[in-house]
């Protein structure tokens, strides 16, 4: 051949190393565009003969296959959700359904790592990514074994006007109680019932809800404690032989001061 042959040659034939041609039987050829499949391939005198996909079928590249893909299962019994339905041309998408991750070794969604009370799971949290568990820090608690939920804050007992009567940890929130102060009815007895210790009119409350009754000795600087526990004396102060006593009994207001002369007067 001569040279200007040969380059009429290359000059009449057609490209072939496009992704959207193929070479068939001595020819270039169009492939498929996406979303179809070849049925027939191209002749000497035919192009190439082309069919869409049915359903549930797909094909995204230009292509000379004879049939399209199938699209994936999105399996719920193997933790699986749908994410993204697909089209012909675009493949179905699936993703772990929430307290799952994808695992490339099975290629397969596994349970997420559980946290143990006393720690949270990391924030944010990315699909089809394993947990992260983070111990509680200062102020926070989990009491659950999650792997979804965070640590908590504790609560605040003072911003509700309570009284913290047991504090929290890392794995159990404050105690809150109201804040109560004893009933005093007419008759001088003193009912209530509190969380915490109060004092009122030379009374205690412990946190049981017991009264204790205290006297001031004129004798000395030491206080003589009586306890208060039946049906009998609670709330009553106790009959001491030195009268005087009574008189001195701490707290000492009008109310006790009638009580002392019904003493006196016994």
């Amino acid at each position: 051949f001569s040279p200007s042959l040969l380059q009429l040659s290359l000059q009449i034939t057609p490209p072939c190393e496009s992704e959207q041609h193929y070479e068939y039987s001595g020819r270039c050829c169009t492939k498929c565009e996406p979303g179809k499949y070849m049925s027939a391939k191209c002749t000497g005198t035919s192009e190439s003969v082309c069919q869409p996909c049915g359903p549930n079928e797909y094909m995204d590249v230009w292509n000379e296959e004879d049939k399209c893909l199938l699209h994936k299962i999105c399996d719920q019994g193997k933790a699986l959700k749908e994410v993204n339905p697909g089209n012909s041309t675009f493949q179905r998408q699936c993703a772990c359904t929430t307290g799952y991750h994808w695992n490339d070794d099975c290629d397969c969604c596994q349970r997420n790592t559980i946290c143990a009370p006393g720690f949270g799971v990391k924030h944010p949290v990315q699909q089809d990514k394993d947990t992260m568990c983070t111990p509680c820090p200062a102020g926070y608690f989990s009491k659950v074994a999650s792997s979804t939920d965070e640590c908590k804050s504790w609560t605040n007992c003072t911003a509700l006007g309570m009284a913290e009567i047991v504090p929290g940890t890392d794995k159990s929130d404050t105690v809150c109680a109201e804040w109560k102060m004893p009933e005093q009815p007419e008759d001088g007895n003193v009912t209530g019932n509190s969380n915490s210790t109060f004092i009122s009119s030379g009374q205690v409350m412990n946190f049981k809800g017991d009264i204790i009754v205290v006297y001031v000795s004129q004798n000395s600087q030491e206080g003589a404690v009586a306890t208060g526990i039946t049906d009998e004396n609670v709330g009553s102060p106790v009959q001491e032989e030195n009268l005087s006593r009574c008189e001195t009994f701490a707290g000492n207001t009008q109310q006790y001061k009638e009580k002392c002369a019904e003493v006196h007067s016994m």
